[in-house]
């Protein structure tokens, strides 16, 4: 299975500028350059408040193994350019999740191209151990496949990072932010067993939201 590296980030105000420069000339071309790193991209949350997190960033990875090679190593912690420690150690909002790919897959969902997707929904959750079991069927079972069904979805998939909080991360890739308007998408997450599954999860840490394409 696929790995994801997925960074939530911020600047401090009067730093934005700046910090866009590192990542767009310095930052991402770096990753990219890694081997086991496919692609990169960032996104905005333009709905957010200060403290948020404004910026998101996806980097797609052959396998999570690939965040723990030599070759990677040289290019964090103690190894960051000097460029790199300044942006990300001012930033206000930093936070980071390093999961596998998970769940059954949906093969006849076209793969879009890096830059199809204007938007990017994203659910982080987790759930009560007694309800796991429960929780990953109906992901796989009802709701991914009724997602994927949904004009303007383009990809949707599932990971898992044991370390992350929350530990349950689902992407899905949409053509635009106006396709969580659509009946469909309304239809499928308003079922008996999706109802139940929000009320298992009772007040467990969960974050929704939709990024724009930043490019």
């Amino acid at each position: 299975m696929r790995g994801l590296l997925l960074t939530m980030t911020e600047p401090p105000p009067g730093m934005e500028e700046e910090f866009n420069a590192w990542y767009d000339t310095e930052h991402i071309p770096e990753r990219n350059s890694i081997t086991g790193f496919i692609s990169s991209r960032r996104w905005t949350y333009a709905d957010g408040k200060p403290g948020d997190g404004k910026y998101l960033a996806t980097y797609e990875l052959e396998s999570p193994e690939a965040l723990t090679t030599p070759e990677y190593m040289a290019h964090v912690g103690d190894n960051f350019t000097p460029w790199s420690k300044r942006c990300l150690g001012s930033a206000v909002v930093f936070r980071r999740w390093a999961p596998r790919e998970t769940g059954r897959a949906h093969d006849s969902m076209p793969e879009p191209s890096h830059d199809a997707a204007r938007a990017l929904f994203i659910s982080l959750g987790d759930i009560p151990a007694e309800h796991e079991e429960e929780f990953n069927r109906w992901y796989d079972e009802e709701h991914v496949p009724l997602i994927s069904k949904v004009p303007g979805v383009l990809r949707a998939r599932r990971f898992f990072d044991p370390a992350g909080k929350p530990r349950y991360v689902a992407l899905y890739d949409l053509a635009g932010p106006e396709v969580r308007s659509h009946p469909d998408w309304q239809a499928a997450v308003s079922t008996p067993w999706t109802k139940r599954i929000r009320e298992l999860q009772g007040d467990v840490p969960r974050l929704v939201r939709t990024y724009l394409a930043y490019d």
